[in-house]
This record gives C-alpha cells, sequence and structure tokens, in this order.
C-alpha cells in the first residue's frame, strides 16, 4: 500500500520527460526562485490523474482515507484555507440557517464569522477560570446539557486543546451533546499531534467532526487542514463536501494537499519521535521549574509548553522581547505567559538555546515585583444584535476609550490566540474595555462599532 498516494502520484508526474505542461499553474513546474525548493514541481492542478478535491476521486480521495483511519473516523477532507474552513463547513452542514447553536466562548473568532455569515444565533458556554495560571479549563457537561435543551441547538463547538495546551474533557461533552440528539464539533487545531504522542485526541474521544489545523504541529505546509468526521452516510458525506467548497479557494494548492497526505504517512512511519518528545518537553518542565522561579501550565497536551513569567515580575510581552533578542523565537505572548511548540524537528540545540535562555531571562527576574493575578474575562455582555445583524449594520470608527457602551461592530480578538474578548453585536461594557486595554489593546486604538 502506498505510503503517500499523492503525494508520489504527483512526484512521479513531475518526473516525467517529454511531457509539455499547458494546464494551470502558469509556472510549469519551473520557478527559477531558490526559496521555493522543488515545491513548484509537484504544483499541479485537476487532472485526471491527480483527482479533484471537491469530487473526492483520484489520489486524494485514497490520502484521505488514510487520514480518516489514523484519527479513527470514519471519512476526512483535506482543507487548503486552514482550520477556519473545516469550521465553517461543519457548522454549514450541522446548523440549519436561523438556527441557535452552543459555543465555547473560548472559541476561534473563524466560528463567529460562520454564524453571522450563516445566520447562526450562538448561546455561549463559559469554561472556569484558571485563576492560578490566568487561562481557561474545563467545560460543565451539565451546563452543556441544559444550554442545549434550552436552546434547542442542533450542535455544540468546543476548542481542544486550546493555544495554552488544555485539554477539555471532550469524551464527557460528547455524552453530553449525544443525550440531547446534537452533535459535538471539536476545533483541534493544535491538537493534530495528540495521537503520535500516545494521547487520547478529540476524535477518539467520541466527538462527531473534528478539525485538526495539520500546519499548526505538524510538518504541513501553512494552510494546511484535516476535517475528520464519522456517523455519516453517502449522501450527507457528499453535502459536508459541498459546504467545504463553500467556503474553499476553487484552485486548491496541490502542494499544499501533498504536504497534508506527507505529514499524516509521517506521523505514522515516526510516531515514536513524538512520544520522545512528549518525554523531553516534560523533563523541560521539569528543569525550568527547578532551576528558575517560572513556572509551566500543564493542560494535557505535552508538546505545549506555557511559561508564566509573570509572577516572577516579567510580563510575557518583556520577556519575549528578550527571547527574540536571544535567537528563541516563541509562537506567542500575552501580558503574564510565554508559550513555545515543540515538535520532532526540534534539534538538539534549539531545546539547548531554549533552556538556557530561559535560564538567561530568570536572572532579569524581579520575583518581588510579580504582577497583579490574572484578569478573568469579562462576563458576558449584552447582545443587542446577533452577529449577522452586526456584521452587515452600518458602522463609524470611535477610539477604544470612547466605546464603553457602545455596540461592537467588529470582533475583538487578541491575535494570538484569536478568541473574541467581545462579539461583534455585543456592547463594549467598561469591564470589555478595560480587558482589552489589559490585553494589550491602546486606548487609541480605533474600533469599529455600529453607528
Amino acid at each position: 500500500m502506498s505510503d503517500a498516494p499523492l503525494l508520489e502520484a504527483l512526484t512521479a508526474l513531475s518526473a516525467r520527460s517529454g511531457v509539455s505542461r499547458f494546464h494551470m499553474p502558469g509556472h510549469k513546474g519551473r520557478v527559477p526562485a531558490a526559496q521555493l525548493g522543488g515545491a513548484s514541481s509537484i504544483d499541479y492542478t485537476e487532472l485526471p490523474c491527480t483527482g479533484n478535491l471537491y469530487e473526492g476521486n483520484g489520489p486524494i480521495a485514497h490520502a484521505e482515507e488514510l487520514v480518516a483511519r489514523w484519527y479513527g473516523m470514519d471519512g476526512c477532507f483535506f482543507l487548503t484555507c486552514g482550520a477556519t474552513q473545516g469550521l465553517k463547513a461543519a457548522l454549514r452542514f450541522f446548523c440549519p440557517p436561523g438556527s441557535a447553536v452552543v459555543l465555547d466562548r473560548n472559541c476561534h473568532k473563524s466560528v463567529l464569522d460562520g454564524c453571522a455569515l450563516l445566520d447562526l444565533n450562538p448561546h455561549y458556554l463559559c469554561p472556569a477560570f484558571l485563576s492560578e495560571w490566568g487561562v481557561t479549563g474545563d467545560l460543565s457537561p451539565d451546563a452543556l446539557v441544559s444550554m442545549l435543551r434550552e436552546s434547542g441547538a442542533s450542535a455544540a463547538v468546543v476548542t481542544s486543546p486550546t493555544y495554552y495546551g488544555h485539554c477539555l474533557n471532550v469524551a464527557d461533552l460528547a455524552c453530553a451533546a449525544h443525550a440531547c440528539g446534537a452533535a459535538l464539533i471539536v476545533d483541534a487545531a493544535h491538537g493534530s499531534h495528540l495521537r503520535a504522542c500516545g494521547l487520547a485526541d478529540p476524535a477518539l474521544l467520541g466527538a462527531d467532526a473534528v478539525i485538526f489545523s495539520a500546519h499548526k504541529t505538524l510538518c504541513a505546509m501553512g494552510q494546511g487542514a484535516y476535517l475528520t468526521f464519522r456517523g455519516l452516510n453517502g449522501a450527507q458525506q457528499k453535502e459536508l463536501r459541498a459546504a467545504t467548497a463553500l467556503f474553499g479557494t476553487t484552485s486548491p494548492s496541490y502542494v499544499v494537499m501533498a504536504s497534508l497526505d506527507s505529514a499524516r504517512a509521517q506521523m505514522e512511519r515516526e510516531h515514536g519521535l513524538w512520544q520522545s518528545t512528549a518525554q523531553r518537553a516534560l523533563e523541560l518542565r521539569r528543569s525550568i521549574e527547578q532551576q528558575t522561579p517560572f513556572s509551566c501550565f500543564d493542560g494535557g497536551d505535552p508538546c505545549r509548553l506555557t511559561v508564566r513569567t509573570e509572577t516572577a515580575g516579567l510580563s510575557g510581552f518583556e520577556a519575549a522581547d528578550l527571547l527574540f533578542s536571544w535567537g528563541v523565537e516563541p509562537e506567542m505572548q500575552d501580558e503574564g505567559r510565554v508559550v513555545f511548540i515543540l515538535t520532532p524537528q526540534d534539534r538538539r540545540e534549539d531545546w539547548l538555546r531554549l533552556e538556557r535562555s530561559l535560564c538567561r531571562l530568570a536572572g532579569l527576574a524581579h520575583p518581588l515585583c510579580a504582577g497583579l493575578p490574572p484578569y478573568p474575562p469579562p462576563p458576558l455582555p449584552p447582545a443587542p444584535l446577533s452577529p449577522r445583524q452586526a456584521l452587515f449594520a452600518r458602522k463609524e470608527l470611535r477610539p477604544l476609550k470612547d466605546c464603553i457602551g457602545r455596540v461592537a461592530g467588529e470582533n475583538l480578538a487578541p491575535y494570538p490566540p484569536g478568541v473574541a474578548a467581545v462579539v461583534f453585536g455585543e456592547t463594549l461594557t467598561k469591564f470589555c474595555v478595560e480587558y482589552l486595554l489589559e490585553k494589550g489593546y491602546n486606548e487609541d486604538t480605533y474600533i469599529r462599532v455600529i453607528a
């Protein structure tokens, strides 16, 4: 059986001699820029031998089947416009227009954009706030049951793992959703690697649809993602694939798709390396906590290193600036934490540089100047308008400091992680404005509000 069928088919095509390519893309496999390496040689279009993504045939379909088998799901569709494409497609499939949907308030802004485009009415489930760490924790299955029954929603969308590496109690949430006849959609954009680490991921734990962003932790190209699903008949699968086409480009990248195929094959072949990486990350956490005044959050994702610096008198922003100057580039930083993504692609010198830089950073810490306790998310503000009404309403620009009491005309989501503090259609309360300022917004930043 072919290890990476799509990649191998494209590689074989590119290796042919005596063939003239009179089809897209225009570079004809001969891009001179050395920076692109050999990627252009396998950058094809829809041909009888390459398959068509939105028709689910050829080597693309075979490659998708192998991904579904790896994750233990009934099917998989490749996504070339990121997890955003898959989340919107799942909303389109599982939620009738004008209906309710239950959302983890920790959801990515793309889910909220999908609600506005599809005219869905969100009902928010707020996760617990882990005040010791300043991050969100679990969702209550009982609260999910209550909200599903109260709203009549046919689906719920939750995020696991979170940007900080917290893995939700997905098995309990799936049981709760199914008890109400609803589907559980999981945004697992940051969890593509969990299965390779020997851990349970949302697919294994009973979710109905799971979106994995393969470019975030695996070796796929940017914008490459998987939409995996279970329990759908043939007609339903066609409808779901059509929904991916609705939110995707009509010219999906074959390079991205080949990298999705390759990323799965590499993960299957080298899952032992992922398990070694997880073990090494555990040892690094212990070392940091023993040798520095910093603490490390352990939310279940072994390869997400979230270091809390504010308790040692350094904001995450200050710490990140210093780390960048020393050649260590974190994934993100906020007012109190710095986040790093660890994978088997990191070399021994990378691990050493990270550990030494954090020890060096510890020498600049001021534990007696520790910051204030983490700022919890604001209570849910009133929402005079639905996301769709707010999206299409007339708007005006105003400085954030003058927006208290106004209705947001955009999602105010510090990025990363892209989680909205205020959703368009909601009122900017005093608490919301203070929270945004704490998250790095400037009071003179212009915000779109409803006119």
